[in-house]
């Protein structure tokens, strides 16, 4: 029957005029018969494709049906007509998000957040939380996990956050919806204890312990072991649970990075300069690797190949604040004054938003 009215609707409107179809579109919408306004508004718009207004409420009819594709189109289209609401590159980011185009999904929740401006706390909130699974899905773990932490210290209990922030945690580029059958156990337990070490809770050391004991030979559980020791023991404990990360998963280049920079706090900086080199060449995507090998080349004196590296770092996470602040630092030292001052600006105004992000 929904067919045939849609049918039957479609041609009593296939000779009306824009208006006449607008307030049969506003008709429908306001009755809720959604399937009805979605076809009207689209008739609509066919005829008057500047009609901002259509496409704001195209966008959200699609977006309350879960027809994201319509809804990405139909905002896509809002914001080239009108690019100030904050409201439209959030909805356009979400359907992006459902659509799968993560990288677009992000660029445009983050315009939405950045504008701010008009935002329903409840919008912002679903914008926040689905900026942090983009960031991890697109393997930003670093930025991820500040992102997942204001939700986890307000209290929080999801099993999607929970399992976004056990994704960040093992360093695993997923979506929660995305996490295999036989891995749910591993990375809610690790998402646990993420979250026990985010609100200080004293559970936290025997929460560790537990993971370690349950699942020893898991990619990525040492080396989250290893950054919870770096902030609370000696840099040597970590140090051993970082090689432990490399006898079960041999080519992780963060956990090989993490070994360098700890060689190089120590003052051994030509014996990990080899851990660096490799990082980087098993790493190729991943910024820590990159930065590493680039900020002990600039330390060498290579300060060309640091570049390199440090740029391409940048590129893959150009949200890092230390990857701006070391290029800053190589380029200086080149007589490359004016990109100095650009990457010191860029790293002073991501520490901003990084402030005013750990407000929230």
């Amino acid at each position: 029957m929904k067919v045939l009215a849609l049918l039957f609707a479609a041609l009593m409107a296939s000779g009306a005029t824009f208006e006449e179809l607008a307030a049969q579109a506003a008709k429908a919408r306001e009755a809720n018969k959604t399937s009805e306004a979605i076809e009207l508004y689209r008739q609509a718009l066919n005829l008057k494709p500047t009609w901002t207004e259509g496409w704001w409420f195209l966008g959200t009819l699609a977006y309350d049906a879960d027809q994201y594709q319509t809804g990405a189109r139909a905002f896509g289209e809002f914001v080239k007509l009108e690019d100030k609401p904050a409201s439209g590159w959030a909805f356009l980011g979400l359907c992006e998000f459902e659509t799968g185009e993560y990288e677009r999904a992000l660029e445009h929740s983050r315009r939405g957040l950045q504008i701010g401006a008009g935002l329903d706390p409840p919008v912002e909130n679903v914008l926040r939380f689905h900026e942090a699974l983009l960031l991890t899905r697109l393997g930003l773990f670093d930025q991820a996990m500040p992102k997942f932490r204001p939700f986890v210290q307000k209290g929080v209990q999801d099993p999607t956050l929970i399992a976004g922030v056990g994704l960040t945690a093992l360093r695993m580029a997923l979506l929660p919806k995305e996490i295999p059958a036989g891995q749910q156990a591993l990375i809610f337990s690790a998402g646990q204890t993420a979250c026990l070490w985010m609100t200080g809770d004293a559970k936290t050391d025997a929460a560790f312990q537990a993971l370690l004991k349950t699942y020893p030979a898991a990619p990525g559980v040492h080396a989250f072991y290893a950054s919870y020791l770096l902030a609370v023991r000696p840099a040597e404990e970590a140090l051993g649970e970082l090689k432990r990360e490399l006898e079960v998963n041999p080519r992780c280049a963060d956990a090989r990075a993490m070994i360098a920079l700890l060689m190089v706090r120590a003052g051994a900086q030509s014996a990990a300069l080899p851990f660096a080199r490799q990082a980087a060449e098993d790493g190729p995507t991943s910024p820590m690797a990159q930065y590493t090998y680039g900020l002990i080349l600039a330390s060498a004196g290579d300060l060309p190949h640091a570049i390199e590296r440090l740029e391409s770092a940048e590129r893959l996470d150009p949200g890092g604040v230390e990857y701006h602040i070391a290029l800053a630092g190589a380029y200086s030292k080149t007589g490359r004054h004016e990109d100095a001052r650009r990457e010191r600006s860029i790293s002073i105004m991501i520490a901003k938003e990084g402030d005013s992000s750990a407000a929230q």
